[in-house]
Order: structure tokens, then sequence, then C-alpha cells
């Protein structure tokens, strides 16, 4: 079974603000509530000190929540509920990227930084839930964020990914290195979100494409195929 699965390509998706525009500002809803969460958690009273700290764990920690789970201790099913209760009404199905998941041949999975629940509800939201064999959360890679390698050998392992079959697409370039380096084709969804070029210098050699426009790449790619 493992063999056959790595003999079919296997596109590997972002989820949040790779799925669906940055301009929906969800993660703007996900970014306030870790504030709020850091600045409690922490006891801080100074919620721009509590950002401050905030984005320094994600810098230093691939996520917010793994410098909170390192250095405090933080139970990471309380931080994920916590952010994650947001507004999704911005949300609307997506009839053409729905058509061009429908046209893409191969396995389709979801790698994700968030929990397994908000991801569902947001491919729900957006009516393509049905393409995707497999959510591979935050949980199911052992608490290890992209862009943490670990993190993506565990996808690989378990789920039988020949990463010289694989594409994978995000919205974060520091999160597509892993990816290349591991012999993955990687895909850089563009958005001009203040997060989306942490650690971006325009010079990356592993970015291997680029697009502002995924349902019209995504066509592209399924008529030269």
């Amino acid at each position: 079974m493992a063999g056959e699965a790595a003999s079919v390509p296997v596109w590997v998706f972002d989820l949040d603000n790779t799925l669906y525009p940055a301009s929906s500002r969800l993660f703007d809803q996900v970014d306030a509530r870790m504030g709020a969460f850091v600045q409690d958690a922490l006891g801080i009273a100074d919620r721009d000190e509590a950002r401050r700290i905030q984005k320094q764990y994600l810098r230093e920690h691939g996520t917010t929540l793994r410098g909170l789970m390192d250095r405090h201790g933080v139970d990471p099913d309380a931080f994920m509920a916590y952010v994650h209760d947001i507004d999704l009404s911005p949300l609307a199905p997506d009839p053409a990227l729905d058509a061009a998941l429908s046209a893409l041949a191969g396995r389709k999975l979801i790698f994700t930084n968030g929990p397994e629940a908000h991801a569902s509800a947001v491919l729900h939201r957006l009516g393509i839930a049905r393409h995707f064999e497999a959510l591979v959360d935050f949980a199911a890679t052992g608490h290890r964020p992209k862009p943490d390698r670990r993190a993506y050998t565990a996808l690989i392992e378990r789920h039988g990914v020949a990463p010289e079959r694989a594409v994978f697409l995000d919205d974060m370039p520091r999160n597509l290195a892993p990816a290349a380096e591991l012999g993955m084709t990687t895909v850089w969804v563009e958005n001009d979100s203040r997060w989306a070029r942490l650690d971006h210098t325009g010079e990356e050699p592993f970015i291997h494409h680029r697009t502002r426009d995924l349902v019209g790449w995504l066509q592209r790619r399924t008529r030269a195929a």
C-alpha cells in the first residue's frame, strides 16, 4: 500500500492564507487572540509587551505556541481551542477552487500548524473538504510546527509520501525550506500580510514556484500535465 501511494503525485497544502485569501482577515482574529492568551497566561499587564513576546516566540520557536510550551509549559490544547475560537463567516464556498482541486490528479493532504477542528471547519466553509484524504495538524506532528524539519518527516512517514513526487504549497517562505531540502517541489502562495514574509530575503533558492493566484496556478498545472 505504501509503495502504491508513493507512485502517485501528492499535493500538500497549507491551510490558512493559502487555500483562502489573506484578505479575509481570518488570521488577524487568530493573531489578536494569541496576543490575549500570552498576556493572560504570562500575567503581563502591558499588551504591547505581550505582543512582543508573542512575535519573539514565533521567530525563535517556529510558532508562538511552541515557545509557550517550551518556556512555560502551556497546554497546547487549551491554547489551540482559545486562539481558533474565531468567526469564519468571511469564508464562503469557492466553486473555482473546488473545480481546480477536482481536476488535479493525485493525493491531497492538508499540512497546518493549527488544530484539526479548525482545519476541518475551514475546509467545509470553502466547500472543498471532500478532496483531502488527511489533515496533518500540530498534534499529528508531535507538536512540532513548520518549519521544524521533524514535522515534515512525520508527514512523510505517516502518509507514505515520496518527497520527489510531492508538491508543497504554503504562504510563508520559511516553511518551504525544509520541504525543498527533503526533495519536494515548493510553491509560495504570496500575499501581503505582515507575517507571510517573515525571514523572507527575496533570494531563497528553495522557492521553486510562486503565485498570487492559487486557482490559476493549479489550472495551469493541470493543463500542462
